[in-house]
């Protein structure tokens, strides 16, 4: 049985195909399974989640089936008692990367609710941080995600200072110019808004917000992980004060709306040092803002700290030390590339070594080390 009689530190082998299962047991057929993986390959879902996507199965069927072949429970959140406490046993990290919650934590053993227990590096890695034997449920995404937000982060806060900036948008007569020009106004609502949001994000460690505004609300993304968690708020008039804002922050230019535009500005939230750099893009809606947040107080990571397996990391380190070839760090926004070129760089950031960098921008400064920004 999956989840109940492994140690922390050992490894589960068998590798578990879901779509086969389904297939085995006449759940979807072979030409759904094929449909699925060609999608699952553009758009680098989890197969189950692109299964219910396309239709061919419901997200309850399939969750009453995995509970079934994996012999392991299925747990309604909704009707579960759930403690603070033992849910943040994990990080918020950690929870979000790997799309678990800790259910109950025991002196030798955790249950977790895991939306994907079929995720065998996520199991393995959740016996390594936790260092007790690991019992896996099968839970809802969506019931998942929702409470991972009510445990985790401060979204009534924001909610409360987006109604606030709604308010005063509303009742007062306020020449919005003024209003976001006024630098010094740190009690301004607008200011203490995208104060808590830069929090946030610097205490999830996301590497980018989205800020998009729609017709009836706006939409907060953040990515961690690489993966985009959202706050949806109802005060959709707050998205013009906002961007004009951050605009201002950049040395934008706030009368032009139809133009893409890019800058970057500075911030300093509790001893950490942030970098932002910013885009906007006119939308339907208004104008959507993405940034990019570097924290140059953190550092640089070196390979011990990366989360590597030891045999990646020996062999990257292997390789970065031959005296000619190369390396191709790729994936998707947010995985790590930049953070592995520059442990890489670190490594190799000795007197001995001569070092130029060629950088779309220069993220880092590193010292001894000549960076040429292109």
């Amino acid at each position: 049985m999956l989840g109940t009689d492994n140690k922390p530190t050992e490894k589960v082998h068998k590798k578990i195909r879901i779509g086969d299962l389904l297939v085995q047991n006449k759940v979807i057929s072979e030409n759904q399974l094929m449909s699925a993986l060609a999608e699952q390959k553009k758009t680098g879902h989890k197969l189950g989640n692109t299964l219910i996507e396309l239709g061919y199965i419901e997200e309850q069927r399939l969750l009453e089936f995995l509970s079934q072949q994996l012999q392991i429970p299925l747990i309604d959140l909704e009707e579960f008692k759930l403690e603070p406490s033992t849910v943040q046993t994990l990080s918020e990290n950690v929870a979000r990367r790997y799309r678990v919650i800790v259910l109950e934590n025991r002196e030798r053993d955790v249950l977790v609710g895991m939306a994907d227990p079929t995720d065998l590096f996520a199991y393995d890695e959740l016996g390594r941080i936790l260092q007790k034997r690991v019992r896996q449920a099968v839970v809802k995404e969506s019931q998942l995600l929702y409470l991972l937000d009510g445990m985790y982060s401060s979204t009534g806060e924001l909610d409360d200072l987006a109604l606030e900036l709604n308010e005063e948008l509303s009742e007062n007569d306020i020449d919005l110019g003024v209003m976001l020009k006024a630098v010094d106004a740190t009690d301004a609502p607008v200011f203490r808004l995208l104060e808590k949001l830069f929090e946030d994000a610097l205490r999830a460690k996301a590497s980018d917000i989205h800020i998009e505004p729609e017709e009836n609300l706006l939409r907060v993304r953040q990515r961690i992980d690489g993966v985009l968690h959202e706050t949806v708020m109802n005060e959709k008039r707050i998205a013009a004060a906002l961007v004009q804002r951050l605009k201002l922050m950049a040395n934008l230019d706030i009368s032009e709306k139809r133009l893409p535009q890019d800058g970057r500005f500075q911030i300093k939230l509790k001893q950490h040092s942030i970098d932002v750099r910013l885009s906007t893009m006119p939308v339907h809606s208004g104008e959507s803002v993405v940034m990019r947040l570097l924290d140059q107080s953190a550092g640089i990571l070196d390979f011990d700290h990366l989360g590597m397996d030891e045999e990646i990391k020996r062999r990257i380190q292997r390789l970065i030390k031959r005296p000619h070839g190369l390396m191709l760090v790729t994936g998707p926004t947010g995985s790590g590339k930049t953070t592995t070129l520059y442990a890489a760089l670190n490594e190799l950031n000795v007197p001995e070594n001569k070092i130029i960098t060629v950088e779309d921008p220069v993220e880092y400064r590193l010292e001894r080390i000549n960076q040429v920004q292109v």
